[in-house]
């Protein structure tokens, strides 16, 4: 046997069966400036902390088997976000919350969770649609402006490229139990890893046609207020859409 063909063996693992945990979260205060890896690292930290049974990836470098469900850009608040935390044996849902809880900082804290089949697909898969709420002077006669529009050209930056996109048929619709206050607006937007809209071009759209002040699009308070699977508009908040078991597919 060839020694690629020796690593490639001592790789491959069986699978481990998991028992999942679906928790929804929310994030507000000072670990909004967090980055998505320092985010990880908090409910990694915590989840050792509450001595929970982890089940952790095989291989060389073993780590938590924890996946979010869409990454939170740094200063973007949350009131529904998920993860799904893989665990060695079931576990009460109520009783996984408040140790989580227990052991996580202030302004982080998960809501609710529930024990779901070990997933086929992964949730960051799943996600399609998200709902944001922006705060700043005069932003819902911007973003009606917007909505008007058939083009929001924006400059996107990749991989150290800059690249003109249009950003306009990834804004939804405006969520019509919004309110009216003038100074805040709330909206659905397209996200996951298919199509997705950063909340920052959208602010900068903004100020590049609707006529808001750059200063006061670039200090907006930018809330994620829900993630969504499904087509719009029949989509489902994540922790109620239909899950397909990992086990139907390798029986």
């Amino acid at each position: 046997m060839l020694q690629s063909e020796r690593e490639k063996m001592m790789t491959l693992q069986p699978h481990q069966k998991a028992y999942v945990q679906r928790a929804c979260f929310s994030r507000e205060g000072a670990t909004v400036y967090l980055g998505h890896l320092d985010l990880m690292t908090c409910f990694e930290r915590a989840a050792r902390r509450a001595e929970l049974p982890i089940l952790y990836s095989q291989g060389y470098n073993p780590r938590p088997m924890m996946v979010f469900a869409l990454p939170l850009g740094v200063g973007i608040e949350s009131r529904s976000d998920y993860l799904d935390v893989s665990l060695e044996v079931p576990y009460d849902p109520v009783l996984f919350t408040e140790e989580m809880n227990r052991c996580l900082p202030e302004g982080l804290q998960i809501l609710r969770s529930k024990q779901i089949p070990e997933p086929k697909d992964s949730i960051m898969s799943i996600v399609t649609t998200a709902t944001y709420r922006f705060e700043a002077t005069g932003i819902r006669e911007a973003m009606n402006d917007a909505m008007k529009r058939e083009t929001l050209i924006v400059t996107k930056i990749a991989k150290g490229k800059e690249k003109q996109t249009d950003i306009r048929p990834l804004l939804l619709s405006i969520k019509k139990d919004g309110g009216e206050d003038p100074d805040a607006v709330e909206f659905f937007a397209s996200a996951g890893s298919e199509k997705n809209v950063r909340p920052d071009l959208i602010l900068s759209s903004l100020s590049l046609y609707c006529g808001m002040d750059k200063e006061t699009a670039d200090s907006a308070r930018v809330i994620r207020t829900g993630l969504f699977s499904g087509k719009y508009p029949k989509i489902l908040p994540i922790d109620e859409t239909p899950i397909r078991k990992f086990e139907d597919f390798t029986n």
